[in-house]
């Protein structure tokens, strides 16, 4: 969601703008693509793919994510054979053992029913995930075989939409563009928000052999069940739906997840403008930064309000509740920098980022109980899901040890303190002082 996202780019952006080798590390030779496709189909280790990545043109966005070339031709094939030309043009598709393990599940998955199943063609469901799947409405039942194929269609040209967009805005463009056309063919606002809640009530049942052909570990598998079985599945499927219908509500954009795509887009405009200024803004003395600062049109005051107290995780010796309140008090600051100056309550790149739909989401008490309510199960189960190679006298050793510590996990639950600091941070326009309430837009 996009306030967390001020957060993220402001600190992407200063960070890049520290950067002076910013751009000059990606620099190299060209290699022809001949040899990309060489090491990354295993012609070498892997540190000779390593020497193909750096001498290779970069592609924009990728190469701000890390993300090299050949790392593109493990997941994408990309060879003369592999193409297919569609009315849009050259459609890329995902390398063979990637697809066909998607591929192979998509019997089960689209055919297979109540009247057919067996304990021989059953790989991923069971029956009580197959009742639930089709007590969703007869409109609706065909959508767990439609998002697969959708997803195999159109995931790898995507990815490598993605990567190749000369700018992170561009990127996100290309986001919001896939986004909205699956929400539009998939119906994702009436099926996908049925068919995610019986995909929720099935996900304790749901045989894990995918994980394994996706881990090649049987460890993944007892991780899956321990996991499944004692997390609290009922308020992870509030949240999803409720988010779901959130960014299905009407908005002058189309629908609320257009309005939000939208001020992302903006505010990548500011982080731009924080990134090309930022040296000018470094080297001038205080009373230039100050007025840097006030500036509607760039992130310096954001910036400002995350390092004006000069405190650091690495000097404090503290962890648990602790370092979580400090890192959110300190987002809770630079949201309300952006959110909160008077002078920019007017500017577009603020009322994009509120637009009314959001809002909404975002005075969903009930969204934020389940929120909680999620993560604090969450806490609570990820000790058990790391002693898969316990035995059972291991395993009691380990309970005597820690009973306290896991008495005291087993009864923890979000304190008042912080959940006041994530609301400051997700929602600061709500708590701007005075005249510096910020009116959300349609």
């Amino acid at each position: 969601m996009k306030f967390l996202l001020i957060v993220v780019f402001c600190k992407l952006g200063f960070s890049l703008a520290q950067e002076e080798s910013y751009l000059d590390r990606y620099e190299g030779g060209e290699e022809s693509a001949a040899n990309d496709r060489a090491a990354a189909d295993g012609g070498g280790d892997r540190g000779d793919r390593g020497d193909v990545s750096t001498s290779t043109p970069p592609m924009p966005v990728g190469k701000l994510f890390d993300v090299d070339r050949w790392e593109v031709y493990d997941i994408l094939d990309l060879d003369s054979v592999s193409t297919e030309e569609t009315e849009e043009g050259i459609r890329v598709h995902f390398r063979f053992n990637f697809h066909n393990t998607v591929e192979k599940h998509i019997p089960e998955l689209c055919y297979m029913t109540l009247e057919n199943i067996t304990i021989f063609n059953s790989y991923l469901l069971d029956k009580q995930c197959l009742e639930e799947f089709e007590s969703v409405s007869p409109q609706c039942r065909g959508f767990r075989c439609n998002i697969v194929r959708y997803f195999l269609e159109h995931g790898a040209q995507i990815y490598l939409d993605v990567m190749n967009a000369p700018s992170l805005k561009e990127g996100l463009e290309v986001v919001n563009r896939e986004i909205l056309a699956a929400f539009e063919k998939l119906d994702m606002c009436t099926c996908g928000r049925q068919f995610f809640k019986a995909a929720f009530k099935c996900a304790p049942y749901c045989q894990a052999n995918a994980l394994y052909d996706l881990l090649t570990e049987a460890n993944s598998i007892l991780s899956y069940y321990r996991f499944a079985w004692n997390i609290d599945v009922k308020s992870f499927s509030k949240v999803f739906d409720r988010l779901l219908a959130g960014f299905c509500e009407e908005s002058s954009h189309g629908m609320c997840i257009n309005s939000i795509v939208n001020g992302l887009e903006k505010m990548l405009d500011l982080v731009n403008t924080t990134m090309e200024e930022y040296e000018d803004y470094d080297d001038g003395n205080r009373d230039f930064q100050k007025r840097q600062e006030k500036r509607c049109d760039a992130l310096f005051g954001p910036i400002r309000a995350w390092t004006k107290d000069d405190s650091d995780l690495d000097y404090f010796d503290f962890e648990g509740e602790e370092q979580i309140e400090f890192v959110l008090n300190k987002t809770a600051a630079v949201s309300k920098a952006f959110y909160c100056k008077r002078s920019c309550r007017n500017d577009e790149s603020r009322t994009a980022m509120y637009p009314c739909c959001l809002r909404k989401m975002l005075e969903d008490k009930k969204l934020f109980d389940s929120i909680a309510k999620a993560g604090e199960s969450l806490y609570k189960v990820t000790p058990p899901i790391d002693l898969d190679e316990m035995n059972f006298w291991a395993y009691a050793g380990y309970l005597y040890q820690f009973k306290e510590e896991l008495q005291k996990r087993a009864n923890w639950t979000v304190p008042a303190r912080i959940r006041d600091a994530v609301m400051r941070t997700v929602h600061a326009a709500k708590y701007c002082d005075g005249n510096n309430i910020l009116k959300c837009t349609n």
